[in-house]
């Protein structure tokens, strides 16, 4: 890695309001409920030459704009299958997805989950964006023999001995590991070094998991923890929270937060001239309206993420530029590019089952050895297999810095696709 002194920044085209998220909603896959589509069949053949594969993600609601997205993702990658001529060994049978609605509510996600199985002969399903709704899912489709591939990372989705689950994304243990060692790295290698730490973690699975690891690393490598502290999802108001980041006289700031908590921590951060260098834990950190919320405050801030549109695994494909156009978003998020990774995926187990049987695709998806350049290899460390409990034990974190109106990948090198920007200057100078 190179030290980058300064770097111009311009505002992206993009804004909230011009395509994406603003114009998917609900409506656009049908009722709420669920809405079966089926893309590039003759309806002619939809009974006989089609194989359905449940959708499962929370498209209203809390979590709307991420399950929206990895929906889009996860259909663009369906389409690109039936596109190519569809599932060979079935004699060029269609993907059929069929969408679910489960509103970011554990107790619907449970009775929706449910219901796709009971009423659909699918193959396999894929979800959930948030781990407690996938723990959720996961525990439906493994009781009802169904396969399941998430991207969602809590540590405790693998730990319950499930023979029909898959788990492509790294476990959230990983991520605070990750945003710790390129802060002791860009200190070591770059200086100046800074040592004083504040964790900040919304109160929920994703939250507590990785605040753990951010913990436990830090203390290994001997930062002071000046401050760990939780707080409510959805906080209305993070001045107190950042009146104790203030009082700690931290230097460096590990906030694991979704969209909303991001945008406000930054904002209060920034208002009261709190210097402090960002490393965030992924979701609302890596969205496109991470920097149309905060615009010039948004640059330079880093975050740890499942994955990143530039990484070198995933530019042969095309996928960001096919996903802002699908959608008119600049760039497809993290948690997108995972779903067309696990459609994908599922798409190939199909294909090495040779049939479409429960059973046939679990064993497929659970022996599955891809490489790059294959369309589903394209998580951080390439080959994509699964360990006894359905992880994909190759995949790691990256790092990521916002530079020039994008979340562009700088650590660890051999994913890195620029150099990044170290020290960070006082909060007027960011943009």
């Amino acid at each position: 890695m190179k030290k980058v002194r300064k770097t111009s920044y311009k505002t992206p085209a993009w804004q909230r309001g011009k395509g994406g998220a603003s114009r998917r909603t609900v409506l656009k896959y049908g009722a709420a409920a669920a809405a079966t589509s089926i893309i590039g069949a003759p309806a002619i053949l939809r009974a006989q030459e089609t194989v359905k594969v449940g959708i499962v993600y929370p498209i209203s609601g809390d979590f709307a704009r991420f399950g929206d997205s990895v929906t889009e993702a996860t259909l663009m990658g369906f389409e690109h299958v039936n596109e190519a001529g569809g599932i060979e060994a079935l004699g060029g049978a269609m993907i059929e997805p069929v969408i679910v609605d489960i509103r970011s509510d554990p107790t619907v996600t449970r009775t929706e989950t449910e219901r796709v199985i009971n009423d659909h002969d699918i193959v396999a399903v894929t979800g959930c964006y948030v781990s407690g709704l996938s723990m959720v899912a996961s525990e439906v489709c493994e009781r009802h023999q169904v396969p399941f591939v998430t991207g969602s990372i809590s540590d405790g989705l693998s730990d319950r001995g499930f023979q029909y689950f898959c788990q492509v994304s790294p476990k959230a243990s990983m991520f605070g590991e990750a945003q710790v060692r390129i802060a002791r790295t860009l200190g070591e290698e770059f200086g100046p070094e800074k040592n004083r730490v504040a964790i900040l973690f919304e109160d929920t699975d994703y939250g507590t998991s990785t605040a753990d690891g951010l913990r436990n690393t830090a203390e290994e490598m001997g930062f002071e923890i000046v401050l760990f502290e939780s707080y409510p999802f959805d906080i209305p108001d993070a001045g107190p929270l950042i009146t104790r980041v203030a009082r700690s006289e931290a230097e460096i700031v590990f906030p694991v937060s979704y969209l909303q908590d991001a945008i406000l921590i930054i904002e209060t951060l920034a208002s009261r001239n709190v210097d402090v260098s960002i490393f965030g834990g992924g979701a609302g950190y890596l969205v496109p309206e991470f920097q149309d919320g905060l615009g010039a405050l948004s640059n330079l801030t880093y975050s740890v993420g499942s994955w990143n549109w530039d990484i070198e695994h995933a530019q042969p494909h095309g996928i960001s530029e096919a996903y802002a156009e699908r959608t008119g978003e600049p760039f497809i998020h993290e948690h997108a590019g995972e779903g067309y990774c696990m459609a994908r995926l599922i798409a190939d187990a199909i294909e090495r089952a040779g049939a479409a049987d429960r059973d046939a695709v679990r064993d497929a998806l659970r022996a599955t050895e891809l490489d790059p350049p294959h369309p589903a290899a394209i998580m951080p460390g390439g080959h994509l297999s699964f360990d006894d409990t359905g992880w994909n034990h190759n995949v790691h974190p990256v790092v990521v810095q916002w530079q020039d109106g994008k979340p562009r990948t700088v650590y660890p090198p051999e994913d890195a696709a620029t150099d990044p920007v170290w020290p960070l200057p006082a909060w007027d100078d960011r943009a």
